[in-house]
This record gives structure tokens, sequence and C-alpha cells, in this order.
């Protein structure tokens, strides 16, 4: 059945890819606190820390 996100879904597959992480739940919990505390997410947070990876290493 089509829904009004049929686009994005499409979008999403065919552009971009999931990573995942195995951390201890502990380590997790306290992430994502600490990134609420701060007014942003997890996700936000690693994908700030992989660009600036990529740009302060590039060869």
């Amino acid at each position: 059945m089509p829904t009004k996100y049929n686009a994005q879904v499409k979008h999403m597959k065919e552009n971009y890819t999931q990573f995942a992480i195995r951390l201890r739940p502990e380590i997790l919990t306290a992430f994502k606190a600490k990134c609420a505390k701060n007014g942003t997410t997890p996700t936000t947070e690693l994908k700030k820390f992989i660009n600036h990876y990529i740009d302060e290493t590039a060869l």
C-alpha cells in the first residue's frame, strides 16, 4: 500500500547506509544522556565526529 513516505524511503535506501556499533549499555546510556544535556542527539554527534575525522586526517 503506497504511503506519502514512499519516495523518502526509496531515496534513503538508494543514498544512505547504516553503521552498526556494539557498545556496553551503560556507555550508550551515558552518551545519550550527555547528548540530551547538550541539546543534541547521538546521531548528530557521531556524524560530526566522522566528518571532522575525515577532514583532519585527509591524505
